[in-house]
């Protein structure tokens, strides 16, 4: 098996093993890691995959919705996850190579594409000016779901989102990609993959695919930075 993700120590039997790097468990043998030291996640890989059903070609859970992976629900205390036998034996690779090696922080810059519903139509030049020269605050109550920002309010280019709702953050029904960033009322929040597929909030700018792990480290609490 092996361990990536954000920094902190995996052990096995005691021992510190590396991250990103292969190393060999054997029946008995005990894994356990510490807490992170930086960023939120860390992604365990066992060789020959997990023996859960597939569901839409894929073995993930979507705990909200109840479905896939084991059992559609989070692990609890006394499950047993069985290894599957798929094996490719000319897979090689036991390490990966230093240069892949995502960089951990804990000042995070995250690159974005600016659109689909900016100025001047939805905010003010001095909003979006605002909004990618602020550093942002991860709220507390963040998930796969969306990542919660803490900020300045926008000022707003209109006083309501007339058919759509009251608020001027209000628009009628469109399209979410993952990773954008809509303002749910005056807070912005970054649309993970758990995250809706559409909806009736203005976003005004998107997370580019390439930078979309390091939202996966985002630790609440944390303040991080936007770029274009």
């Amino acid at each position: 098996m092996a361990v990536a993700g954000g920094d902190l120590t995996v052990m096995l039997n005691g021992a510190t093993v590396p991250l990103h790097e292969a190393f060999e468990v054997r029946a008995g043998d005990t894994v356990s890691v510490s807490a992170f030291y930086k960023g939120q996640r860390a992604y365990l890989a066992v060789r020959g995959g997990l023996d859960v059903p597939d569901y839409m070609g894929s073995k993930s859970t979507f705990i909200l919705g109840r479905f896939g992976g084991h059992a559609g629900r989070a692990l609890a205390a006394g499950d047993v996850l069985h290894i599957g036998d798929s094996v490719d034996d000319e897979w090689t690779m036991r390490k990966l190579p230093e240069a892949a090696v995502p960089e951990i922080s804990s000042h995070w810059k995250i690159g974005v594409m600016y659109g689909p519903h900016g100025a001047p139509d939805f905010f003010t030049e001095k909003d979006i000016d605002t909004f990618l020269a602020h550093k942002w605050e991860v709220h507390f109550n963040s998930s796969r779901t969306g990542v919660r920002l803490i900020g300045p309010k926008p000022e707003w280019a209109r006083t309501d989102g007339g058919e759509a709702g009251l608020h001027p953050s209000n628009i009628h029904d469109n399209a979410y990609a993952i990773g954008a960033i809509d303002f749910t009322g005056d807070m912005p929040v970054i649309l993970g993959p758990d995250g809706p597929s559409l909806g009736g909030f203005v976003c005004p700018v998107t997370v580019v695919g390439a930078e979309l792990w390091k939202v996966g480290q985002l630790k609440p609490g944390i303040q991080f930075s936007l770029f274009p």
